[in-house]
């Protein structure tokens, strides 16, 4: 490879990662924990040992979409507990169980233990709307 393609491209990685480096909460919001969460969600449902003998049976990409969206959930809650961080125990609070949660879901999907991933989304659905009720401004 020529030296400057590798410049440029190199220029553009370094780039991007500034730039999603000083995301405020709402981006991350929208553009990760959104579709991650939602991620968590299905699969949570489709795993849930509760919802019948069929959960058991869910395709090894469902997991691994799991796992994908529980590291992408683990990075924004220490973009929370670090840059993003506001004052006061309550944010503090939330932001510990968001970590906690996500390494729950990201360890559950890991082992493809459905009880544990069902679990997990529905503690992180939970935390998110008691966060989003004090933080996420409404209209």
């Amino acid at each position: 490879m020529r030296p400057a393609p590798l410049v440029l491209i190199l220029g553009l990685s370094l780039a991007g990662a500034a730039l999603a480096a000083e995301m405020t909460v709402k981006d991350e919001m929208k553009t990760v924990v959104d579709p991650a969460t939602n991620t968590i969600f299905a699969v949570g449902g489709d795993v849930d040992p509760a919802n019948g003998p069929d959960a058991a049976k869910v395709p090894a990409a469902r997991w691994a979409e799991a796992l994908k969206a529980a590291g992408a959930l683990k990075g924004v809650a220490a973009d929370l507990n670090g840059s993003q961080k506001k004052p006061g125990d309550e944010w503090a609070k939330a932001a510990a169980d968001f970590t906690r949660l996500a390494a729950d879901a990201e360890a559950a999907a890991a082992k493809k233990d459905g009880a544990g991933l069902s679990k997990a989304a529905n503690d992180l659905g939970d935390t998110c709307t008691a966060c989003h009720s004090k933080y996420k401004q409404q209209g």
